[in-house]
């Protein structure tokens, strides 16, 4: 009986880590305009066997020259995978220092590495008039990581 017990059970897994990375990021996206982009990234990275999660937040600015716009993103994406797609979100705001553009956009990627290959839609419900910038996009981005520790969950 008390062996029955111990095999149905939870068990502590003794290779239960997370990787937790941060550091900065520069991008450059590619959609109606060519925009630059620099920003911080932080990946909290699960180590195990199965099915690894990673969650990861980044805070940035960009510029688009071609239609004189300052912007910053705040996003989150998550991959639910070792090797599948990340999936996420980011919030924008724009502005040409007249007027401002806030907007939502769902991403779709890939990360390899150091790349994270994005692409996604920026929606913005208040577009500034006359002003033109990315709504289709793809961007690249390349994290440097410049601070890394490991944690026992």
């Amino acid at each position: 009986m008390v062996s029955t017990a111990s095999l149905i059970a939870q068990k502590d897994s003794r290779f239960n880590f997370n990787k937790i990375q941060s550091g900065p990021y520069f991008g450059i996206q590619q959609g109606r305009n060519i925009v630059v982009e620099l920003g911080f990234e932080r990946r909290n990275k699960e180590i195990q066997f199965k099915s690894p999660n990673t969650h990861a937040f980044d805070l940035g600015a960009n510029y688009d020259y071609k239609a004189k716009l300052v912007g910053a993103d705040l996003g989150y994406w998550f991959r639910p995978n070792r090797i599948g797609f990340t999936f996420g979100a980011q919030v924008a705001a724009r502005t040409n220092f007249n007027k401002a553009m806030f907007g939502v956009s769902p991403l779709i990627g890939y990360k390899i590495w150091l790349l994270h290959a994005n692409a996604g839609y920026n929606w913005y419900p208040n577009k500034i008039s006359g002003v033109y910038t990315n709504t289709l996009f793809v961007s690249v981005r390349l994290m440097l990581v410049n601070k890394s520790k490991i944690k026992r969950k």
